[in-house]
C-alpha cells in the first residue's frame, strides 16, 4: 500500500494578495459601517463631537439654553473599541480564511515573526516619526491651518476617555488593536502585494510603499491628517521591507500611536 501524498503549500500569485487585502477592506468597511449606524443611533450618539474648549462652551451653553441635559453625545470609547471589532474580524479574518481555503501558509505569506530587537526598535522609530518627524512635515502646513484643526480627530478620541475604563479602551484601541489588524492587512497583504508584483521592475519597493501608503491614509478619511498617516504607512513598509519581518512594522505603528495618546492625555489632564 503506498503512503498517503503531502500536502502541498501553494504560493499565491502576487496581485491575489492585493485583491484579497481590497476584499477584506471592503467587507470590514461596509459590515462595520451598517454596524456602527445602527448602535450610534440606538444610543443617541453623535459620532463626531468637536473637542476644543470653545466648542464646549459652546455647546454647553446651548444646551443649558434649550433646557437640554449638558451632554457630549460623544460614542463612549468601549463602544468604539466594540465598533472597530468588526473592522478588524474582516481585515484578519479575511485574509485568513482565504488562505486556509487555499492551503496557504499564513505565517509564511503574511511574513509572521518578531525578534526581540523589534520591540525597542519598532517603539523608538515610531516615537521618532511622531515626535521629530511629524512636526517637520506639518511645520509648512500649520501655516495654513489651525493647529486644533489638524488635532481634532485625535482629540475626540482623548476627550471620551473620561475614566481609567476609557483610558484603558483608548490604549486597546489605538496601540494593540489598529497596529495589529491594519499592519496584517496595509503590509502583510498589500504592500508585499505590490512590491512582489513590481519586484522585476527598478523601483518596485518605491512604488510598492508610496501605494500602500497613500490607500493606508486614505481609507482613514481624514484629509488634514494625510501626511501623517502616510508617513507612518511608509516608515512600517519599509521597516518590514528592512527586516523581513511583520513584527517590526506593528512596533512601529503601536510606538507612534502610544505618542499620539501619551502627548495628548498630559495636555488634558
Amino acid at each position: 500500500m503506498g503512503s498517503e501524498p503531502e500536502a502541498v503549500t501553494t504560493t499565491p500569485a502576487p496581485s491575489w494578495r492585493v485583491v484579497l487585502a481590497i476584499v477584506a477592506l471592503g467587507v470590514g468597511v461596509l459590515v462595520s459601517s451598517m454596524v456602527g449606524a445602527g448602535v450610534i443611533s440606538a444610543g443617541g450618539w453623535d459620532l463626531d463631537v468637536a473637542s476644543g474648549t470653545g466648542n464646549d462652551f459652546g455647546r454647553i451653553v446651548g444646551q443649558w439654553g434649550m433646557g437640554q441635559p449638558l451632554d457630549h453625545n460623544r460614542v463612549p470609547l468601549v463602544v468604539s473599541v466594540m465598533l472597530n471589532l468588526p473592522l478588524w474580524a474582516a481585515f484578519v479574518g479575511v485574509p485568513w480564511f482565504a488562505f486556509r481555503l487555499r492551503g496557504v501558509d499564513w505565517a509564511r505569506e503574511l511574513r509572521w515573526g518578531m525578534r526581540a530587537i523589534d520591540v525597542p526598535a519598532g517603539l523608538a522609530v515610531g516615537i521618532v516619526a511622531q515626535a521629530i518627524l511629524l512636526p517637520l512635515i506639518y511645520w509648512p502646513i500649520l501655516e495654513l491651518v489651525d493647529n486644533e484643526d489638524l488635532e481634532e480627530p485625535a482629540r475626540n478620541l482623548i476627550a471620551s476617555a473620561a475614566s481609567p475604563v476609557g483610558v484603558a479602551a483608548l490604549v486597546l484601541l489605538t496601540i494593540v488593536g489598529a497596529p495589529l489588524a491594519e499592519e496584517i492587512l496595509f503590509r502583510g497583504l498589500l504592500f508585499r502585494g505590490i512590491a512582489d508584483m513590481e519586484a522585476d521592475r527598478r523601483f518596485g519597493v518605491t512604488m510598492a510603499v508610496l501605494a500602500s501608503s497613500s490607500i493606508f491614509a486614505l481609507v482613514h478619511l481624514q484629509l488634514l491628517q494625510f501626511p501623517g498617516l502616510f508617513l507612518i504607512g511608509a516608515i512600517a513598509a519599509l521597516g518590514m521591507h528592512r527586516t523581513g519581518r511583520l513584527g517590526t512594522a506593528i512596533w512601529i505603528h503601536a510606538g507612534f500611536n502610544a505618542t499620539t495618546v501619551v502627548l495628548l492625555l498630559n495636555q488634558i489632564y
